[in-house]
C-alpha cells in the first residue's frame, strides 16, 4: 500500500478461517489514518448489502478503538468511495477527506 508508513497495521475480520474484510490503519500524531477499508465481497459498484455494511462498520469501529488505544483523537480517511458510508456515521467530508473526532465512534459510558 503506497500511502502506508512503517507503523501501518491491518485489522482483519475472519469467520472460521475465511477472511471477510480488513482495515488498514496508521496512527500519526493524534490522527488515526484509515488507509483502506474492504469487505471481501464488496467492489464499490453498488451500495453494500446488509452483511457487507455490517463488516465494514465493524472494521471501522475496530479501527477507531485501535486508534483510541494509541492516542488518536480523530479519524481521517481520504478514499472517496466510502464518503457516503462515513457521512452516515457522523463524519464530515470535504473534497478529499472524511474526518471526525474519535468521540463520534468510540464512546465511554
Amino acid at each position: 500500500m503506497e500511502s502506508a508508513g512503517t507503523e501501518a497495521r491491518v485489522i482483519a475480520m475472519c469467520d472460521k478461517g475465511e477472511l471477510l474484510g480488513y482495515a488498514a490503519v496508521e496512527v500519526q500524531g493524534d490522527e488515526l489514518k484509515l488507509l483502506k477499508l474492504a469487505a471481501e465481497s464488496y467492489d464499490f459498484s453498488q451500495k453494500p448489502n446488509m452483511e457487507q455494511t455490517f463488516i465494514l462498520d465493524s472494521l471501522m469501529r475496530a479501527a477507531a478503538s485501535y486508534g483510541e488505544n494509541f492516542g488518536a483523537n480523530q479519524i481521517v480517511t481520504d478514499f472517496p468511495d466510502f464518503f457516503q458510508f462515513f457521512k452516515l456515521r457522523g463524519f464530515q467530508t470535504d473534497d478529499s477527506h472524511a474526518f471526525t473526532p474519535m468521540s463520534t465512534i468510540v464512546k465511554y459510558e
